[in-house]
């Protein structure tokens, strides 16, 4: 369980950091993916991909925070406030994760 508390902080990070940059992106077949989370062919990268799908409680519109609740933990998200202005209490929504290894051999 000590292993796994770092991984799924550095896991949100990582997405916090991907959706805020990708925001005015979203809907496009690359959505998240730079040239930092790719190798020299145009593969991912990205480790420990998967979706999870929840309830938005607690959304504050103003500082872009969510709280997502699901089966698996309980998660508070940032995301640029103009990306969570249609969002209210109680939507279902999937947030994809994923993370790169800082210093990953390229």
């Amino acid at each position: 369980m000590k292993n796994f508390l770092p991984l799924l902080v550095s896991s949100l990070f990582i997405a916090n950091i991907a959706v805020s940059a990708n925001a005015a992106e979203y809907g496009k077949s690359e959505m998240g993916m730079d040239h930092k989370s790719m190798d020299k062919k145009g593969a991912s990268k990205m480790m420990g991909v998967h979706k999870m799908t929840g309830t938005v409680d607690k959304i504050d519109h103003a500082k872009g925070t969510v709280m997502l609740k699901s089966d698996m933990a309980d998660m508070s998200l940032h995301f640029p406030p103009s990306a969570i202005k249609d969002l209210k209490d109680g939507d279902s929504i999937t947030v994809e994760l994923g993370f790169t290894k800082e210093g990953a051999k390229k």
